[in-house]
């Protein structure tokens, strides 16, 4: 039987990104086994049938003793699992995790970089520094790698074009994709509620959202604007005056999103960048209008005016007029989201998405 490691950042990342991806893998004769940096849904990944191992760390630590052992530590354990093949996923498990499976002579290596982040969107001295950081192990790793996947055209240019990696090794995939039957198309109940569904990141746009729901909530008090996820770099007490004027109404963390999104009519994110974001092609397939911006990774999840619009990164005016529209053309806003479900059909099919990840797998 084929081996096969996936290095992922959390356990929790494998049992809601990687799933079906292992579910797959299993089909087409694979052993999988899954390493993560912590032990929360290790009973969970278990019960997948798949061998679970944690290598303590975080995604976002710059602990430099665990950085610099982090290879190392990789290396050992994939040497004793012994894959056929690793394939590695977000930032850490790319840099270090490539090149730790280059070194126990590992016959296939992929990875998948699923959006750049704040690396690539900040540029102050200090991410300037970062940048080039990264940049230079991410070059180190990609040499290790026979194909990296990447979810959106702007990221394999903005690679390519810094020479990580050449043009040769990048494949695009539309997405991690989503399970159209577990997100089915459902009929509106409320046609002038809103819905963002986020970490609370400043580069995710939460201010902007907030700020777009009081202007609108201004001329359509009876319009609803949800927000569903938990605080990061922003936190309560910075949309508290949004939350405690009705503006916005915070509905903390959910395991399953879809009660949220079957009682709103457009979901809203004003991200900065992403690679294809999941909270979109999940809202998509349930057949929601959309409103995003027109940056990397979200404007490929929008024909505009077709299953929704796309605005410029914190233009508010914009996302305003946007959402009154949906408000004052309900006839048109259900024509959106209708489109938006055959879009889902047509470009974030999970199971297609699958197929062609693994043929790339048995291709090289």
């Amino acid at each position: 039987m084929k081996k096969i490691l996936l290095i992922a950042v959390t356990s929790q990342s494998v049992m809601t990104f990687r799933r079906s991806l292992i579910a797959e893998l299993q089909n087409n004769g694979y052993a999988v086994s899954v390493i993560a940096f912590d032990r929360e849904y290790e009973q969970d990944v278990l019960d997948l049938g798949v061998d679970f191992y944690c290598i303590e760390d975080s995604n976002r630590s710059v602990n430099p003793l665990r950085i610099l052992t982090l290879q190392r530590r990789y290396a050992r354990v994939i040497k004793a699992i012994a894959p056929d093949t690793v394939f590695t996923f977000m930032l850490k498990p790319n840099v270090f995790g490539a090149p730790a499976a280059r070194s126990t002579k590992v016959k296939k290596i992929y990875s998948m970089v699923e959006g750049a982040g704040d690396v690539f969107i900040n540029n102050s001295p200090k991410w300037k520094l970062v940048r080039a950081v990264v940049c230079f192990l991410y070059k180190r790793a990609f040499r290790c790698s026979d194909k990296v996947f990447f979810l959106n055209t702007d990221d394999i240019s903005e690679f390519t074009s810094r020479g990580l990696l050449p043009e040769a090794k990048c494949s695009l995939i539309h997405g991690i994709g989503v399970d159209l039957v577990y997100f089915s198309q459902k009929p509106l109940q409320n046609r002038k509620s809103f819905l963002m569904v986020a970490r609370m990141l400043h580069n995710k746009g939460v201010i902007d959202y907030c700020e777009c729901a009081r202007r609108v909530k201004k001329k359509h008090p009876d319009a609803y604007f949800g927000y569903l996820g938990g605080e990061g770099n922003v936190t309560l007490s910075d949309i508290k005056d949004y939350i405690d004027d009705g503006s916005v109404d915070y509905l903390g963390t959910a395991k399953d999103v879809r009660p949220y999104l079957d009682s709103c009519t457009c979901l809203v994110l004003p991200s900065m960048r992403e690679g294809c974001p999941v909270s979109v092609m999940e809202a998509e397939a349930t057949g929601r209008a959309i409103i995003t911006t027109n940056n990397v990774g979200c404007r490929e999840t929008v024909t505009e005016n077709y299953n929704g619009f796309l605005v410029d990164c914190h233009d508010v005016d914009a996302m305003v007029e946007k959402c009154e529209y949906l408000i004052d053309n309900p006839e048109e806003a259900e024509k959106m989201c209708r489109n938006s479900r055959i879009f889902a059909e047509e470009h974030f099919d999970q199971s297609k998405i699958n197929k062609q990840i693994i043929t790339i797998l048995e291709q090289e």
